[in-house]
């Protein structure tokens, strides 16, 4: 799948990560009016798994944690292996797992489709469902989705099937599938691509990390939405059509999980976009033929912004309402980066045209040109952060050109921060920042002026650096090199220490480390 740079910086921001490079933000398709339509609802015990689709005996592990969380998970490079490591948040303890890689399949780039947020499961793949350009019999087509258990809930390292997601008939269904359709542009070849390009990219677990939203075969014809109770090992079908899932995602308080479906895989496939309730009484078509790539602006638990994915500047920006099943045009123009604030009332933009910065109210959706040292070029509003002053100030910008950093506030003035940066970050409370230049870090607590100073680990440059963690109580941050290595920053003693020296690039089309995420917060 193409990479979607907004995606992935606008992840990092959610963690409390910031980044040193660019983004790129694209548009949404027309909007398209919501249809509800019931949906097929069936409940079935996990099915068997033929002997030769069971995952490997539970690995042998040696807890070492020294908390009960939150942890930071990510992968480390063992050479030809990865172990997925679990680190208390002040880095003094950690589990490690062997990483079940499965070389056969794509699999998501970013452990939060896998890793449980509550930290008790990793969700993976074994077996295949063939060769990608190719069909293949059914003796080599064993897709099969597991659990490993973290050892919260149960014993460390043990593994259980959830389901083969293929179907009885797999790849033949395609033949018919394509038949049915009756569609001279669509044949059995490319929905098998499409089914094999998305299968096991379509995965997410819910935000309290009891149910798994899951792409399967196992009813019909084409991949469907499927969702798996961890409590008591069911398996619910929520969907059933004739598309591809490609993507899955759930929306922040949990009650609907949106998916992307296809009827064909490669350069420029659109994708019809569906929002699902949990208990499968609704569907909702929110958007048809967009190129919407997953990584949503959420603006609130029902609402988000929605744009096109492309490799350049892209026009136009919708926001789109679960609940209610609408679509509203936000914004027409080449868009170059975009952020809501943490109320979601307020949209900052940089549009690519006009050379400027907008602030917008969501409500209203009146737009207001920023006034002052408008950067000629701008990373963009990267970063969320809250004040007490008034009027309140909202974002951060940086100019790409004097490094310099910017307050954005709610009534549309840029004014400096006093600062400059080769990269920052603002804290998840949205009120502390980082800024980082040279050989010192500098942290602004309580988006005050008055900052505290660290130098860098010794040994290191700014540029050495891809990656800032806050801790998830402020206390310190964790800073990734590009070189693999991961160092702590404790605040209160002011001591780095390298705590990782072999961090995985799993993500080779950004060379971001793998992971880097809190669970059990």
């Amino acid at each position: 799948m193409k990479l979607n740079h907004f995606f992935l910086l606008a992840s990092l921001i959610l963690l409390g990560i910031a980044c040193p490079f660019s983004t790129v933000v694209t548009p949404t398709a027309p909007a398209i009016p919501a249809v509800a339509t019931p949906t097929p609802t069936k409940t079935i015990p996990a099915p068997s798994v033929p002997a030769t689709s069971q995952p490997a005996a539970p690995a042998t592990v040696a807890p070492r944690t020294t908390t009960d969380g939150p942890y930071l998970a990510y992968l480390r490079d063992q050479g030809n292996e990865l172990e997925l490591v679990l680190m208390d948040a002040d880095g003094k303890g950690e589990i490690a797992f062997p990483y079940p890689l499965n070389r056969s399949v794509y699999t998501p780039q970013s452990l939060s489709n896998l890793v449980s947020p509550d930290g008790s499961w990793l969700a993976f793949y074994t077996g295949s469902a063939g060769q990608a350009s190719g069909n293949v019999g059914s003796d080599t087509a064993d897709l099969t989705l597991n659990l490993m258990s973290l050892g919260i809930k149960t014993q460390a390292g043990s593994t259980q099937v959830i389901t083969r997601v293929l179907s009885a008939d797999y790849p033949a269904n395609f033949d018919q599938a394509a038949q049915e359709l009756g569609r001279s542009d669509i044949t059995a070849q490319a929905l098998q691509d499409a089914f094999e390009y998305g299968i096991t990219q379509s995965i997410a677990w819910s935000p309290d990390g009891l149910h798994l939203a899951f792409a399967g075969q196992m009813d019909g014809l084409s991949s469907d939405l499927y969702l798996y109770n961890t409590a008591d090992g069911t398996i619910q079908r929520l969907s059933s059509g004739p598309e591809e899932a490609q993507w899955i995602e759930w929306s922040p308080d949990g009650k609907w999980i949106l998916d992307a479906s296809t009827y064909w895989a490669g350069a420029g496939m659109t994708y019809n976009f569906y929002a699902t309730s949990v208990d499968g009484k609704i569907v909702r078509r929110l958007l048809e033929d967009s190129l919407l790539d997953p990584g949503l602006t959420w603006i609130n638990a029902h609402a988000f912004l929605a744009y096109h994915s492309t490799n350049g500047p892209g026009s136009g920006l919708d926001r789109v309402d679960i609940d209610s099943g609408s679509v509203d045009k936000v914004w027409d123009g080449h868009i170059f980066s975009q952020v809501v604030d943490v109320s979601g009332t307020w949209l900052a933009l940089y549009d690519y045209d006009q050379n400027g910065l907008f602030l917008i109210d969501l409500e209203t959706l009146k737009a207001t040109r920023v006034q002052g040292p408008t950067p000629t070029h701008v990373y963009g509003t990267v970063a969320i952060l809250r004040n007490s002053r008034e009027p309140a100030r909202l974002f951060m910008t940086w100019d790409e050109n004097d490094l310099s950093l910017y307050y954005l506030s709610s009534n549309g003035a840029l004014t400096s921060a006093g600062t400059s940066a080769n990269f920052f970050s603002v804290a998840p409370n949205q009120t502390d920042w980082i800024a980082i230049q040279d050989n010192n870090i500098q942290v602004f607590p309580g988006g005050g002026s008055q900052a505290r100073i660290f130098k860098l680990p010794d040994g290191t440059a700014v540029d050495d650096f891809q990656a800032i963690l806050w801790r998830p109580d402020l206390s310190g941050i964790f800073l990734a090199s590009s070189a693999g290595q991961l160092y702590t920053l404790d605040f209160s003693s002011g001591i780095s220490t390298l705590v990782e020296e072999h961090l995985s690039s799993y993500d080779p089309l950004t060379g971001i480390p793998a992971g880097l995420i809190w669970v059990r917060k």
